[in-house]
């Protein structure tokens, strides 16, 4: 009789899920540490800890598996298995979890009424491609032959007229604060009379506001005097392309006779350092790529490296990223070489309370920031953000050589969306991207337990200039693999220095 009263009782709460949470299946991940088991849901963004056996009924839960809750109880303690369910009732009840999954809609501006007014009189950056030349040619630059989404190497320059719209441009649509403007290319260097005369256009136009310059560059064409020249302007920061030692460095930074760049690139570095003096830190960055060969040990040389310049001022940033897909042969880091090696080196400086000065201590926080400062709901709720998509032509343009706007530098085959001669193409924003992207994306989005966490945007989505879903799944997959781990990792780090972690409320989570 007890064990019928028993199973009644199971019952009742497995019914209670049937009615209670989303249907067939609510988002939501479990995921564990050496210390704890948890559970992240997705409608609130909340994380809680469980216990095993809770762990177990919440993964048939989210697995649509109502049944199967019966057979758990048969290799439990009925009475810790009864108290359990009561457990997740509870949570569900006070912390209205397990809904996510059905009415879901994206929360964004990006098809509002508002639109008009952020492209309109909201954007921050413009970025001029000043040329499509370069005196490199790295192995894995994504305007090489084996990189398909791209064009090739190009020989057309920016006039000085294409350059002075673009300022016009933002000068007439520009933030009323601040704004900047980024020199791209190529090489901008290859350039570099036209990056003088925009800057001297740019100052000479745009008053009243903050404005604020930026480069890219190889650092191979630096000379002593180009680096005076950026020191002596004001808020004009750099980014140096460097990989690490010579030998690292040179296996792919190439120039057009097949010759390693590394012994120029740290000359050019050298005279920025020089220039900017004591500023030096706060307006030079490093830019490097971590491609093939990945083995274990390549991490460490790449530290060592920076460790031993002695000359470079300490902790300055450095952006560390893959090859894009395609551009390179060898594969993808599927050991997660970086990955695991700056977990490991984070984590030993967490326990032991020291700052992680490590080049790649990047990777590890843009993933943190996200989750650190993530907004967290006390009902579930059912607008989400359009993944990790910006505002097009709301924070940045990308301007080629012709005039031609494009949303951002780093997206391949992405539509055109005006010209400096004619404007904004605000039709074919909303038409073409905004609309185009709600209408295909809410399809995967609305059952993806990463949906409030995600970084897909704009840039890993379109081929000729349409949308390519494929492309985009492909790095769904990824992107989830990646967030998964990282929140393994950082509930680790919580679990065991909480208060380190309080310096990412400062930090950009984009």
């Amino acid at each position: 009789m007890a064990c019928i009263e028993k199973l009644i009782q199971i019952k009742t709460y497995v019914d209670y899920f049937k009615e209670n949470v989303n249907q067939p299946k609510p988002l939501g991940v479990l995921f564990k540490t050496e210390k704890k088991y948890y559970f992240y849901d997705t409608g609130t963004s909340k994380t809680m800890s469980c216990e095993k056996i809770e762990c177990e009924i919440l993964q048939k839960i989210i697995s649509g598996e109502f049944e199967e809750i019966y057979h758990l109880a048969q290799i439990s303690s009925v009475n810790q298995f009864i108290q359990a369910l009561e457990n997740i009732k509870q949570a569900i009840d006070i912390e209205d979890i397990l809904k996510a999954g059905g009415d879901f809609n994206f929360n964004s501006p990006h098809h509002s009424a508002d639109l008009h007014n952020m492209i309109d009189s909201g954007l921050q950056q413009i970025t001029l491609e000043l040329t499509e030349g370069c005196n490199l040619r790295c192995g894995y630059c994504i305007y090489n032959d084996l990189y398909k989404g791209k064009r090739n190497f190009g020989h057309r320059n920016m006039t000085q007229e294409v350059a002075q719209k673009a300022i016009d441009y933002l000068k007439y649509h520009g933030d009323k604060k601040e704004v900047s403007v980024t020199f791209y290319g190529g090489e901008p260097l290859v350039n570099f009379d036209i990056l003088k005369k925009s800057v001297k256009y740019a100052q000479e136009n745009i008053k009243n506001r903050k404005l604020n310059f930026s480069m890219t560059t190889n650092l191979s064409m630096m000379t002593e005097e180009i680096a005076r020249y950026i020191a002596n302007i004001d808020n004009f920061s750099v980014l140096c392309s460097l990989d690490g030692p010579k030998d690292i460095h040179d296996s792919y930074r190439k120039d057009i006779d097949n010759h390693g760049s590394y012994v120029r690139a740290i000359r050019g570095l050298k005279y920025l350092v020089q220039a900017f003096g004591d500023r030096a830190k706060d307006m030079i960055s490093i830019s490097m790529v971590f491609a093939p060969p990945y083995y274990k040990n390549k991490p460490n040389e790449i530290q060592r490296f920076f460790e031993n310049l002695d000359w470079l001022p300490k902790n300055i940033s450095k952006l560390v990223t893959y090859p894009n897909v395609g551009s390179v042969n060898g594969g993808e880091d599927e050991e997660n070489t970086l990955l695991k090696w700056s977990n490991s080196m984070y984590f030993d400086s967490l326990k032991n309370n020291k700052e992680a000065d490590l080049f790649s201590k990047g990777v590890i926080e843009q993933g943190f920031a996200r989750l650190h400062k993530r907004p967290i709901y006390k009902y579930h709720n059912n607008m989400y953000p359009l993944n990790g998509c910006c505002i097009p032509a709301n924070r940045k343009i990308y301007i080629t050589v012709d005039g031609s706007f494009m949303l951002c530098e780093k997206i391949d085959g992405a539509p055109k969306i005006g010209n400096v001669f004619d404007g904004i193409d605000e039709e074919k924003i909303r038409t073409e991207m905004v609309d185009s992207y709600v209408s295909n994306s809410i399809k995967d989005c609305k059952n993806c337990w990463a949906a409030r966490l995600c970084g897909i945007c704009y840039m890993y989505c379109y081929s000729y200039e349409k949308l390519d879903l494929e492309k985009k799944r492909s790095y769904c997959n990824s992107t989830k693999s990646y967030r998964l781990m990282n929140m393994i990792f950082y509930h680790k780090c919580l679990e065991n220095n909480p208060k380190y972690l309080e310096y990412l409320n400062k930090l950009d989570d984009k």
